[in-house]
């Protein structure tokens, strides 16, 4: 019988043999065939696009390696050969191929005005919903965006309610503000056809939606939700050179105003999401602006998922 299929099928819970699997899938059972070189060069076959999934591949490979010794079917040599994994030096041989994550200030700007310039028809509507995303307006359903109206939209306060019944207030931008409220009083959609321009009625939950749809997306929370990820798609494609996911640019503006707040501070960013930093201000400027944001992770997680991407900002 093959260990690597042994210890796959001895993990219970489903995700992480899920994970397990994955990383272990071109594993061979000889594995003193196995040093230290050849376990990294294993990973980076593996294309990781994170130091957060390197870390879980050392991860797996330790517990493979804890397994085999408590099974007696293997020496300390492997799991010291797991041990000696520099993880460092693989996400510096993996972050100049690897795709990019999230977008910078200066592109940010870049976008929004390339969107002005460029795009001939519905530009305040991609501009708003582009700029509302990385300015905090964003949930994992988008029921924020689904449910904004222009009434609760203030001079720079918008009130944001998600479909669970939470509400909450943000602080947004004037700029935002004044372009929501000009796009809630638009409810047509104009595009080209041979004809000329065609325009197609749309329509909100409310006559003051800021968000509305075409009229003939039907009203369900998945066909709106997808009506506004296909407008992101459309910016994505003609204004980036790599995908962008909503989660991934609400993110993005996070990590902005967080930089902003570190700047004045006297930290610089690469300083405060370093391994180990336990500065309690940078803590607290992180943790806040989660909050104010409403985006329930915990701080740790936060850093994780920004890690090794910070230069962008």
């Amino acid at each position: 019988m093959s260990k690597t299929k042994d210890f796959i099928d001895s993990i219970e819970i489903p995700n992480t043999a899920k994970v397990v699997k994955h990383v272990l899938k071109n594993f061979d059972d000889n594995i003193e065939k196995y040093s230290t070189e050849d376990l990294e060069k294993y990973i980076l076959d593996l294309k990781p696009n994170s130091p957060k999934t390197i870390v879980t591949h050392c991860y797996v490979l330790n517990l493979y390696a804890k397994w085999l010794n408590e099974k007696g079917l293997a020496d300390n040599t492997f799991l010291e050969a797991v041990k000696g994994i520099d993880k460092k030096a693989i996400w510096k041989k993996v972050k100049p191929i690897c795709k990019k994550k999230f977008v910078g200030y200066e592109m940010y700007k870049q976008i929004l005005h390339d969107i002005d310039v460029y795009e001939e028809f519905n530009s305040l509507y991609y501009r708003t919903l582009f700029q509302c995303i990385y300015e905090g307006v964003y949930n994992d359903d988008l029921s924020v965006l689904k449910n904004l109206r222009a009434k609760e939209v203030g001079e720079n306060i918008v009130t944001l309610h998600e479909d669970n019944g939470h509400v909450y207030k943000l602080k947004i931008s004037k700029e935002l503000a004044q372009n929501m409220k000009e796009l809630a009083e638009t409810d047509i959609w104009e595009r080209r056809n041979r004809f000329g321009i065609c325009k197609v009625e749309m329509r909100g939950l409310y006559p003051d939606s800021v968000f509305k749809v075409e009229k003939r997306t039907t009203a369900s929370d998945d066909a709106l939700r997808f009506a506004y990820y296909s407008k992101l798609r459309k910016i994505e494609k003609d204004y980036l050179e790599h995908t962008l996911l909503p989660l991934q640019l609400y993110v993005s503006g996070i990590m902005y105003r967080i930089k902003t707040r570190l700047t004045k501070n006297g930290i610089s960013v690469i300083e405060a999401f370093s391994d180990n930093n336990r500065n309690r201000k940078v803590y607290e400027i992180i943790s806040s602006e989660l909050i104010r944001c409403n985006y329930k992770t915990e701080v740790g997680n936060f850093r994780e998922m920004v890690k090794g991407h910070v230069d962008i900002f």
